[in-house]
């Protein structure tokens, strides 16, 4: 069996891929950074005994995806869509160039890739597929007007998908976390927020929460107490309270 994996330089990707490393799928993963691949194919495959492969690209380039699909010759029995990134501050000041590659990494990359790869899993009735969203999937996130969006495009998609492959036994998940010990805040010029200093998960949680989730073919995977009560009150309050609330989150801490 193999798992396609992408975004594992660290945090839940790279967990994620030690878990299916535990059942024992061999590995490809996919990140821009060769030598962290590098060094992640000889722990890997010294820890688990299995086989890696490694594809260093840059998936927010328009042809990535098929790039990565002509290259990877071996069947995928599990998909996980896990590359993304944060472009933090207000959409009126922001790089548009950074906001239309977060649209290509997390929307059209992600797509591309199911289009190739599910279709395979749907004739022959076996396979799974992570997509990871977000909690920002359910708010509109101020100084992060596009990564919500993207996360919330990313929620839609996987539910439809997840109704479409149910009756082929092809397993699809939508994960959705909220603030994870990653190096995702730093690199976002997010980690003086609210959001970083509030009820974060450790990277591990939340990927054996998804893992559990997928395999048990969960539509949505909401990992820890505090973001399924986070999501509980996006569904019970008034918008007026709830966008107050983000408002806070997502501002810089004085």
């Amino acid at each position: 069996m193999n798992a396609l994996i992408t975004g594992t330089t660290s945090g839940i990707g790279y967990e994620l891929a030690k878990l299916f490393a535990s059942d024992g799928y061999n590995l490809i993963l996919v990140s821009r950074s060769k030598l962290k691949l590098e060094q992640q194919k000889a722990e890997l495959e010294h820890a688990y005994n299995i086989q890696v492969q490694i594809y260093a690209l840059d998936l927010s380039q328009a042809n990535a995806a098929k790039l990565l699909y002509n290259e990877i010759k071996d069947p995928v029995d599990a998909l996980v869509n896990n590359a993304g990134f944060m472009e933090y501050g207000a959409f009126v000041h922001s790089d548009l160039q950074k906001q239309m590659e977060m649209i290509q990494l997390q929307n059209n990359f992600l797509t591309e890739l199911c289009h190739y790869y599910v279709p395979q899993m749907v004739k022959h009735q076996y396979g799974s597929v992570l997509n990871v969203a977000s909690m920002a999937s359910f708010v509109g996130l101020e100084n992060a007007a596009v990564y919500g969006a993207v996360k919330a495009y990313i929620l839609s998609f996987t539910k439809g998908l997840h109704n479409e492959c149910k009756p082929y036994k092809v397993k699809v998940s939508a994960l959705c976390p909220g603030a994870t010990r990653t190096l995702f805040a730093s690199k976002s010029d997010a980690e003086d927020t609210h959001l970083f200093t509030m009820h974060v998960m450790e990277a591990q949680s939340v990927a054996k929460t998804a893992y559990r989730g997928l395999k048990k073919n969960k539509m949505m995977i909401i990992p820890g107490v505090y973001n399924k009560l986070g999501y509980i009150c996006t569904k019970l309050l008034p918008n007026a309270f709830v966008n107050k609330a983000v408002s806070y989150i997502m501002a810089r801490k004085k």
